[in-house]
């Protein structure tokens, strides 16, 4: 018996894993390189490595402040092992022309499990954070890792798909001869 795998797969399973790698290759270098707290300018203080170790949510949200009780990581690692269940029943859904959402579901990937391979190993300290944006030491967008880059462009290029699906859904739905309809007879 011989196995078919759709081109689809090798996207998949290439993309998670270079990008997996890439995640967990710079926050070690984060970490043997920077120390928690001080900032490195690589342009000025528009973009620094500084190392922080995140135990909240994204951009630094925390459930806790509102219950202190709350058990995050327990929380996160529950929340990504079924959003990884989903994410490959959902990749396995998608047709060969999805070329868009099978992009955005592959660049997902290495994020929630780089992420989450920071919550079990560093459970005590956190995600590992060491990217800053922003205009000074102390007006910044967030600090970030490449895990979040590949979440954050994965769900962008998935809203395109459905935008652009949404679009298209529209031109095929709409009555024939419609945009003829205000044209003089």
């Amino acid at each position: 018996m011989q196995l078919k795998i759709d081109r689809k797969w090798y996207l998949f399973l290439a993309v998670t894993v270079a990008g997996l790698a890439l995640d967990l290759f710079t926050k070690h270098l984060a970490v043997a390189n920077l120390k928690a707290g001080v900032p490195v300018n690589v342009l000025g203080p528009y973009a620094q490595f500084v190392l922080v170790f995140n135990k909240a949510a994204i951009w630094g949200l925390d459930p806790r402040r509102i219950l202190p009780w709350f058990p995050l990581n327990g929380f996160f690692f529950v929340f990504t092992t079924l959003a990884v269940v989903v994410v490959v029943a959902y990749f396995l859904s998608l047709k060969k022309t999805d070329t868009l959402m099978q992009w955005g579901i592959s660049l997902i990937m290495p994020g929630a499990l780089g992420n989450l391979w920071d919550r079990i190993t560093h459970a005590q300290l956190g995600v590992v954070d060491f990217v800053r944006l922003g205009i000074s030491d102390t007006v910044y967008w967030a600090i970030f890792n490449m895990a979040d880059v590949y979440v954050t462009f994965g769900v962008i290029i998935m809203l395109l798909n459905f935008v652009l699906e949404s679009r298209k859904q529209k031109v095929k739905d709409a009555p024939v001869g419609a945009d003829n309809a205000a044209a003089p007879g």
